[in-house]
């Protein structure tokens, strides 16, 4: 693992830290959706391309096992009254149900064509999988592990978030352009709310009353009604996001944008992007473990996993192009010096001769 910054040590007035990249910790091939366990103290993470899910512990961000699911799991989803995560395994049509203290397997679970997305009602004790290739919702039974129906979305169906209070699931629809409304109850469809291209998730926030949408392909996050299904603004993030946790109670969202390698934080509250976070290469999804305050970022494109202390402060932004000057001799230089006024030279400051307004100098 990669120790990226220690923390600071100096007087009593030094300035608090940003945001800190506490380690990237090496999982697999391409991790794509994490989970936080706060009970257990761990984050489960479906790397893709390497057909495994991996439990990691959150106080020492290290791997404590790794099981075998299906073919290219996506998602993935915790039922805690259970205790079992449950992956859609996208090139194998089928559902992997682990223990999630051992990672065993328990079953799998034949679902619809591409299984990509999936959605959780604990209260209802359901599972919700988006099937990508025939845009179909299947609905399985979280207790019994059986499947006890299917309804007809719109193609490239996947994300699934679902609303407690009013009962229904928003299923994004990635080749539609569209979220798909449904009775979580019936499995009743209830309607359709256009969005922008490429939908990658969902995620709704009960109690704002909002859907996000994160609209991959144009670089935006739709926010819509829950009342009245209307898409009430679009907030401009980085390039393809495609995946989202949200933080209620400091009415933060954080965006996974996949082709720009961070993290973009939105002020749900004044409806704008108020930082960005570098993470690893393309990634994929995040989760906020509400013990610690740590942000969990999965890297798809790094095989890692983000740890994020303190998310909600503002960090440095990347910088485009590295300066040419940067490894090289500091150049000579002349300050006025806080007390009098005088000149000092280069030389002086490296003898520490003299005083400077630091603050001034941001």
């Amino acid at each position: 693992m990669e120790q990226r910054h220690t923390p600071a040590e100096g007087p009593a007035c030094s300035v608090t830290p940003f945001h800190r990249i506490q380690v990237h910790c090496p999982v697999g091939k391409g991790p794509e959706a994490v989970v936080i366990d706060p009970d257990r103290r761990r984050a489960f993470v479906a790397c893709s391309r390497g057909n495994t899910v991996v439990a990691l512990d959150l106080g020492r961000a290290a791997p404590v096992w790794r099981a075998g699911v299906g073919r290219e799991p996506i998602p993935i989803v915790l039922d805690q009254p259970t205790g079992r995560l449950f992956t859609a395994d996208a090139r194998s049509d089928t559902v992997s149900v682990l223990d999630a203290d051992t990672g065993d397997r328990v079953t799998r679970i034949p679902v619809g064509a591409y299984p990509a997305g999936l959605g959780h009602a604990p209260g209802l004790r359901r599972l919700f999988v988006g099937n990508t290739a025939d845009g179909t919702i299947t609905a399985v039974d979280t207790d019994r592990l059986t499947v006890l129906g299917t309804l007809v979305a719109e193609p490239g169906a996947g994300s699934i978030a679902v609303d407690p209070a009013s009962g229904r699931g928003y299923c994004a629809n990635f080749l539609a352009g569209s979220v798909t409304v449904f009775d979580t109850r019936t499995l009743r469809p209830l309607g359709r709310i256009a969005v922008r291209e490429g939908p990658c998730k969902a995620v709704v926030n009960p109690y704002a009353g909002h859907l996000y949408v994160a609209n991959s392909l144009h670089g935006t996050i739709s926010r819509v009604s829950l009342d009245t299904g209307a898409v009430l603004d679009e907030v401009p993030v980085e390039r393809a996001p495609v995946g989202m946790c949200l933080d209620a109670a400091s009415r933060r969202l954080y965006v996974c944008n996949r082709g720009a390698g961070t993290v973009s934080v939105l002020d749900t509250g004044a409806g704008r992007e108020s930082h960005r976070i570098v993470v690893g290469n393309a990634p994929g999804d995040c989760a906020l473990d509400p013990v610690a305050g740590t942000l969990v970022v999965s890297n798809a494109g790094s095989g890692t996993v983000t740890f994020v202390d303190r998310p909600w402060l503002p960090g440095r932004r990347a910088s485009s192009a590295e300066h040419p000057l940067v490894g090289r001799r500091l150049p000579g230089f002349e300050l006025p010096d806080l007390r009098g006024g005088r000149i000092r030279t280069s030389r002086e400051w490296s003898e520490k001769k003299y005083v400077i307004n630091f603050f001034a100098s941001w």
